[in-house]
């Protein structure tokens, strides 16, 4: 997904939660299962830290993801406060008080893909969180260590996939 898809993405998501849970998903890079089991305690709003715990994760270990958006964490903070939700409680929960699921994520973001007239699933937003990290000059190891991938070639996939991406990176830098 280009940046400006993901912009578009954004503006018609015209509901709270959703919008929310869209950006925390991209920012984070999060996996969509890891997600789904965040926990309003797993956030550090002061030094802008999701923890992941291990058991919540593909591969069994544990990471911490940067929430860099000031903007993001506050308009976090806020939700959950107005949603009175404790440390235990789950970040995202269904409009029947469930906890979200993968598949019901999947089926918001169709709706508003659909809207914004791209195509999109769960895992394009972390896909494009680490193709936009490497077009922003995030070195690809910081990248790796956010997104969780046991080994850095599974990380240098994405450049490879993205070599437009990748060509314009280094014009920008100047590269020579």
């Amino acid at each position: 997904m280009e940046k400006g898809e993901w912009n578009r993405l954004k503006e018609v998501i015209d509901d709270t939660r959703d919008r929310l849970m869209f950006k925390l998903l991209y920012s984070s890079g999060c996996r969509v299962g890891e997600f789904t089991l965040i926990k309003v305690g797993n956030i550090d709003f002061e030094n802008g830290y999701l923890r992941i715990p291990a058991e919540n994760t593909k591969t069994k270990i544990g990471r911490t993801a940067v929430i860099a958006s000031r903007e993001l964490l506050s308009e976090l903070k806020g939700w959950i406060k107005d949603q009175k939700k404790g440390p235990e409680d789950f970040l995202f929960h269904s409009r029947q008080g469930e906890k979200m699921t993968p598949r019901r994520v999947q089926q918001l973001l169709d709706k508003y893909a659909t809207k914004a007239g791209i195509k999109c699933h769960p895992h394009t937003l972390r896909h494009s969180h680490v193709v936009h990290a490497l077009q922003d000059g995030i070195p690809i190891n910081a990248v790796q260590a956010q997104v969780g991938h046991k080994r850095l070639s599974t990380t240098e996939i994405y450049s490879k996939l993205a070599p437009k991406q990748v060509k314009e990176a280094y014009e920008r830098a100047g590269f020579e």
